[in-house]
């Protein structure tokens, strides 16, 4: 969301394996997404990269061949030359899917469960920001019932050069079983390697890929890295790149490429449901199975706030119910939290509810009108609906809804992408929530 120029503020993230579970990272605002990760004995060979830089790193002969993933079975591929001779393979990995590598003829061991807590770990960054790194804190988990020696962590890929790992203890290190290897990966935001910054701002922030991988004992495992590094604080990225690094290939229309495409800025001008693009029409939503419904947090790229959202029963708009809240935490790189991939929830939030088997719509406060935290248009109303008739200009749609699908453009069944624009500018990157165990109300 775009609203005055004069709010500079900044972005970043990480969290758990559980679906948008935020709040396992505690560092400026990296995530990693809900992709489960699962490693494989590798034989004697090294990890796989394209030229990997990193610490201690172990040689071997030996090739890595393609896993799969463990469950959901996405797909993608991060090929590079071993580290000590021979091919590099491929990780199976999606938004539901594991990430594996195992070597030809290699048997699966105790090291198959030594994997990162995410197959993708995200930092949002700023451009000449220095105040704080822009880093994500994730971990190494030892899943197994015995120690293993963990001898390198190395980062390859396309953009290795602008990654770093940062406050490793001295490799090899044993990790017991059970234990959890602290990692945190930064993103470089200064320096002459940094990528020329887009011509056009409206097209977004530059991002940034690569990969880690942990080599141990008895095998390996990689997770991918994403950046999204912004021109400035409050110029965004486009809900497309945002999908990238979160691992869903979705078509979002006008939103795809471009973060301010309606370029009255007035939201009477936004569009409505876009023909030719993934949208379905879906003002209310009913529980898919027993079970709670899933209301998670994806990205937030908007004005600072402490800010809520949740659901209310058809029929019932004033009945707000909360799910959570988006938090306002002093960081230099994320705009308090505030423009960024996986933001942390503040105390006390909840990522489920259960609306029963009624029908039930969608709510989110954007402040626009009270402006409590900052400055904004009143007309576009405090709260954002999933029906158009409650949103303030009066028929606006301001949430668009997407049946989700996995890096491979496979569906995920009963669950849904919802795109808010709080405001004019039509990115519909204000606030996205993955929704999950629902199917759109007939």
């Amino acid at each position: 969301m775009f609203r005055h120029r004069w709010i500079l503020l900044a972005g970043l993230t990480l969290c758990a394996a559980a679906p948008f579970a935020c709040g396992n990272g505690t560092s400026s605002g990296g995530g990693s997404g809900d992709h489960g990760s699962s490693a494989s004995s590798s034989g004697s060979g090294g990890p796989a990269s394209g030229g990997d830089v990193g610490v201690a790193s172990s040689s071997g002969g030996g090739n890595d061949t393609s896993g799969s993933g463990a469950a959901g079975g996405g797909s993608g591929t991060n090929a590079g030359s071993s580290s000590g001779g021979g091919s590099g393979g491929s990780d199976a990995s999606g938004p539901d899917g594991g990430v594996a590598s195992s070597s030809s003829g290699g048997a699966q061991g105790a090291s198959s469960v030594v994997a990162f807590s995410s197959d993708r770990v995200i930092v949002t960054g700023v451009r000449n920001t220095t105040t704080s790194p822009a880093t994500s804190a994730a971990s190494l988990h030892n899943g197994g019932q015995t120690a293993v020696q963990v001898t390198s962590l190395e980062i390859g890929g396309a953009d290795k050069s602008l990654f770093q790992v940062s406050g490793l203890p001295t490799l090899p290190a044993t990790l017991l079983a059970g234990q959890d290897l602290p990692v945190t990966v930064q993103m470089m935001t200064t320096g002459a390697t940094l990528p020329a910054a887009p011509t056009n701002k409206d097209l977004g922030s530059n991002l940034l890929t690569a990969n880690l991988t942990a080599t141990f004992s008895s095998g390996s495992t990689r997770t991918s890295l994403y950046g999204l590094l912004l021109i400035q604080s409050n110029w965004e990225p486009t809900l497309g790149q945002i999908l990238t690094t979160l691992g869903y290939e979705l078509n979002v229309g006008q939103a795809q490429n471009n973060w301010n495409p309606n370029t009255s800025m007035m939201a009477t001008n936004l569009p409505g449901i876009e023909g030719g693009t993934d949208e379905v029409a879906a003002p209310h939503f009913v529980k898919a199975a027993a079970g709670a419904v899933t209301m998670s947090v994806a990205a937030r790229f908007s004005p600072v706030g402490v800010l809520p959202y949740g659901w209310y029963p058809k029929g019932s708009s004033s009945t707000h119910n909360i799910v959570g809240t988006m938090s306002m935490i002093a960081d230099p790189q994320t705009s308090d939290k505030a423009r960024m991939v996986l933001p942390p929830p503040a105390a006390g939030s909840s990522t489920t509810f259960d609306p029963g088997s009624a029908p039930f719509g969608l709510w989110v406060y954007s402040d626009q009108a009270t402006q409590k935290y900052a400055a904004a248009n009143a007309v576009n109303g405090d709260y954002d609906y999933t029906e158009d008739a409650l949103n303030s200009p009066a028929n606006v749609h301001r949430i668009k809804t997407y049946p989700l699908k996995d890096a491979t453009g496979a569906t995920i069944a009963q669950s849904y992408l919802v795109a808010v624009e709080e405001a004019g500018n039509g990115d519909y990157q204000d606030y996205v929530f993955v929704l999950r165990n629902v199917n759109v109300a007939p």
